[in-house]
């Protein structure tokens, strides 16, 4: 008793549906990632259990843990943290115990370097502020993207400035 052609695909279809769902439960945070805050103590962006916190091109997802708050949510329903692409983070994180947790407050976000290393400080009311920049901080494997050429240059390297002009329009 075999599966049909058709169930057989459309397993296939599911299972493939389901991949990038089940490769973002491991998160792309190094472990030994954590931030510090002076009320709650230290933030464990890649807990040996529970999803850890994954960094995408428009967003951050996932858990972070705290012995002192327990869970922070990155995409809980009524906000989120989202990536603007270049690794600028804006939007609120949620946890029972620290409230919301704001990643671009006062106007400036928390920020991913070129090597994944998170900067800056993130606000709670309940909390205080959140400092990412420890030791050992928190590191992803995820790394922008220049939004123009990924070499750097605004304008492509042997052409001339009409043809860039062209490019941008």
């Amino acid at each position: 008793m075999g599966l049909s052609q058709s169930s057989a695909r459309a397993l296939l279809v599911l299972s493939l549906a389901m991949l990038p769902w089940r490769m973002s439960l491991a998160g792309n945070i190094q472990s030994n990632s954590y931030a510090w805050s002076e009320n709650a103590g230290w933030v464990n962006f890649a807990p040996t259990s529970g999803p850890g916190v994954t960094v995408a091109d428009n967003a951050v997802t996932g858990f972070a843990w705290s012995e002192n708050l327990g869970w922070i949510n990155f995409a809980p329903i009524a906000g989120g943290v989202a990536n603007d692409g270049t690794g600028k983070l804006y939007g609120y994180a949620w946890g029972e115990n620290a409230g919301w947790i704001h990643f671009s407050a006062n106007g400036t976000p928390v920020v991913i370097d070129a090597n994944g290393l998170f900067t800056g400080y993130a606000w709670g009311e309940n909390i205080g502020w959140i400092n990412f920049n420890v030791t050992p901080g928190v590191t992803s494997s995820w790394r922008g993207s220049d939004v123009i050429f990924a070499n750097g240059f605004e304008i492509l390297p042997n052409r001339p400035a009409a043809f860039a002009t062209i490019i941008y329009q």
